[in-house]
């Protein structure tokens, strides 16, 4: 037998015999020489493959040459025949950093018999044939070491060699039954590059996982303070709007006391003013009737007390004027604070409108953050998983290959000791014979114990035999169990990081189900912020709907009172007016019937004059007839003095005249003049009785719409203050209207129906909703 290549093809003349059945099992298979592997290992290097491929390459199979027995033993004394021994030189070759560990041969030579028997003979023979009929060869590499070195430090490899090196030394001599059977050296199954690959990744896999769940903690606790920080938000803006719109409503309510105190005091006015202005028309019905008695001195007194009711019911008619615009000022204050709670409610619905788009961009951006999480996660672990899959899948290869060895090793250590045990039982049922055949044999016992005492000797040279080979193969046995336990280890291991891959894709689906909850969660808080924003924009629409129906009746309502206002001015101006002209007038009249008393009395006395000057002439005629000269003269200047007097009264009397002439004319004017006034005054009056008219029936409306909702927020005190005022107002509204011929018909711009501020300030959505509906606003 010789060695080739590195690693030697054992065989032997029965080899030869039967070679052609042999050839079946090379069949597909690519032989290799120690060389080619170094070859193979550069350019599996340059090819930069991922993951280590088993390929069984079987060296070329050697030409057999003449065995001889020198030339086996010469071969660098380690090759030992092991009679076709197939685990005699089992090698793992692997392009591991170590170098594989030679095994070293064991020559232990046990002598045999002078002969053998030929049972023996035919039991080895047909051994060997069975050996070489049953043997398993995949390449050889019993002679060559291989050390790979990768450019990463890390042991790499497309492909794991299994060699199996058989070196069977047979003895020629088969007459003999002792033949020189070495113990087989102990090979060395060094570890796949596989099974360090494994353990790498499985390294590298822990790492990754340990700073992967690291990662997903640090960035599971930020979306989580993410999501506590919009919670956390969201609850802020909550309690600012609280804050604002309880400061809205605490100045409603500030503002609302103070209306039923304005309220309050405008009743008191208007009853204190009612009341002056029933006496004064009874002060006005006692100086009519002490007229018509002709009791001027009672008239004198009743007029002194009419005027002094007229001052204190101008008083309290300011008092009253100056109640009301409290009250005006009070309601626009009503008013302010409602258009601030507005404003407030605008700004909460802003606040929220723009905490829903922060919520849903938050949202969005957590959903995306944790689908391309996931996906990363997905793909390390859809890459580990596939990597632990293929190490997996190599795992058991490799440890079904081992498995196979081991089977085939155990079938081949109890093929090697058949023969031995068939023998031991030969020689036992020879024993038996012979023992027989002593017993029987008397005469030949001395023989026969000395037959049996060599049967003895040849059974204990079998069962050293016996227990050499069992103890040659015990380290071989050993090596593959361990091997093969590590193995199990190594696929236990792989079954452990398989579950925790499974535990980190729970994790993953887990941690996205958690992102999801969390986006959830804040496309939720951006709902429920909508909906309030949305909830808040309606309200303020119904608020605005329903206050230009408040507003547009407090400006009529003011339009009106500063129309009643003026025309009342116009109306104490043209009172005025004609006042003056009426005292003008009598002004006037006393002048002309003084003027035509003067007049009278010149008339009078120019009658007088034109009849005592004839007298006069005619006893101054007799005086001078008489020739009385002194009483002529006197008669003559007496006559001559009234003529005089007369020339003088007459011009008076012209001028009295004339003076009363203008004086008539200017009465006639003044006459127009105050009737004129008193046609301004009476149509100024009307129209001062229509903006009382309507500004009453305002005053009586919206009494009545605020003492509902003073009913309805349970203010028993102001809504009886507020049905005295509507009662008021009404009854005064229905003395106008025959007075003035007033219909309600007549005036379409009021307001069929009235809203109270104070529900509009203090109501809900809801109530506010139904307010706008009953009121068609």
């Amino acid at each position: 037998m010789e060695t080739a290549g590195g690693g030697g093809i054992t065989e032997n003349r029965d080899m030869e015999m039967d070679v052609d059945d042999m050839d079946s099992l090379f069949e597909g298979m690519v032989l290799f020489t120690p060389s080619q592997l170094v070859e193979d290992h550069e350019l599996e290097q340059k090819q930069d493959l991922d993951h280590p491929k088993l390929e069984l390459k079987p060296e070329p199979e050697p030409e057999p040459k003449p065995d001889s027995l020198n030339s086996k033993q010469q071969h660098q004394g380690i090759q030992e025949p092991l009679d076709e021994n197939l685990f005699s030189d089992l090698v793992l070759q692997t392009p591991l950093d170590q170098p594989e560990l030679q095994p070293e041969a064991k020559h232990e030579p046990e002598p045999g018999p002078p002969s053998a028997t030929a049972f023996a003979r035919q039991t080895s023979s047909t051994f060997r044939k069975k050996k070489k009929a049953t043997g398993f060869r995949i390449g050889y590499g019993r002679d060559h070491q291989i050390n790979n070195i990768d450019a990463d430090g890390h042991g790499t490899g497309t492909g794991s060699g299994i060699g199996y090196g058989t070196d069977d030394r047979t003895d020629d001599n088969l007459n003999s039954h002792n033949v020189n059977d070495h113990v087989p050296p102990s090979p060395s199954l060094h570890t796949s590059a596989t099974t360090s690959t494994t353990v790498s990744l499985v390294s590298e896999s822990d790492s990754e996982l340990h700073q992967g769940q690291a990662q997903q903690q640090q960035q599971q606790q930020q979306q989580q303070q993410s999501v506590d920080d919009a919670e956390s938000r969201f609850e802020q803006i909550k309690a600012r709007i609280f804050d604002k719109l309880n400061h809205a409503r605490e100045l409603a309510v500030s503002v609302s006391e103070a209306r039923k105190d304005s309220i309050r005091r405008r009743r008191k006015a208007a009853d204190d003013l009612h009341l002056a202005t029933i006496r004064h028309g009874e002060l006005e019905k006692q100086l009519e009737d002490a007229c018509e008695a002709e009791d001027f001195e009672a008239a004198d007194r009743i007029n002194e007390s009419l005027a002094a009711a007229d001052k204190d019911k101008q008083s309290l008619l300011t008092a009253l004027r100056d109640a009301e615009a409290q009250c005006n000022a009070i309601d626009s204050k009503m008013l302010e604070v409602l258009n601030c709670q507005i404003a407030v409610e605008e700004e909460c619905a802003t606040l929220l409108h723009g905490f829903s788009e922060d919520a849903m961009s938050n949202a969005d951006s957590v959903f995306k953050k944790s689908e391309a999480q996931s996906s990363e996660e997905r793909d390390k672990w859809l890459s580990s998983t596939e990597a632990l899959e293929l190490n997996k899948i190599e795992l058991q290869i490799e440890a079904h290959l081992v498995d196979n060895a081991r089977a085939a090793f155990n079938t081949s250590l109890d093929s090697l000791i058949e023969d031995d045990k068939r023998e031991k039982e030969f020689l036992c049922n020879q024993k038996d014979i012979l023992t027989d055949e002593l017993q029987k044999l008397i005469a030949l016992v001395k023989e026969k114990e000395k037959e049996i005492a060599e049967n003895d000797s040849k059974m204990k040279q079998v069962d050293q035999r016996i227990a050499d080979t069992i103890s040659g193969f015990q380290e071989m046995q050993s090596s593959i169990d361990s091997k093969y336990e590590s193995l199990q280890s190594h696929l236990s291991q792989m079954e452990t990081d398989s579950e925790t891959l499974s535990k980190k894709k729970e994790e993953i689906d887990k941690l996205l189900a958690e992102e999801k909850y969390r986006g959830i969660k804040l496309k939720e808080l951006a709902e429920i912020s909508v909906g309030e924003a949305k909830m808040y924009q309606e309200v303020v629409g119904l608020r605005k709907s329903l206050l230009s129906s408040v507003l547009k009746s407090m400006e009529d309502k003011v339009r009106l009172a500063k129309t009643e206002e003026k025309l009342s001015k116009d109306v104490q101006i043209l009172q005025l007016e004609a006042s003056t002209a009426r005292a003008s007038l009598q002004e006037l009249s006393s002048t002309k019937s003084s003027i035509q008393q003067n007049i009278a009395s010149l008339k009078q006395r120019v009658y007088f004059i034109d009849k005592m000057v004839p007298e006069l002439e005619a006893e101054k005629k007799v005086a001078a007839a008489s020739r009385n000269f002194k009483e002529a003269a006197r008669l003559a200047a007496e006559a001559k003095s009234l003529s005089t007097e007369k020339e003088s009264v007459q011009i008076e009397m012209d001028k009295a005249v004339l003076d009363l002439g203008k004086l008539e004319e200017e009465i006639k004017r003044t006459v127009d003049k105050l009737q004129e006034i008193e046609g301004l005054i009476l149509s100024k009056e009307k129209e001062l009785a229509m903006a009382r008219f309507q500004r009453l029936l305002l005053i009586a409306g919206a009494a009545k719409a605020e003492r509902s909702a003073a009913i309805e927020l349970g203010d028993e005190e102001e809504a009886n203050l507020l049905l005295a005022e509507a009662d008021a107002a009404n009854s005064e509204a229905k003395e106008l209207q025959p007075k003035y011929n007033l219909k309600e018909e007549e005036f379409e711009d009021l307001p069929k129906h009235f809203i109270s501020l104070e529900l509009v300030t203090c109501l809900g959505r809801t109530k506010l909703a139904d307010l706008a509906a009953m009121s068609g606003a």
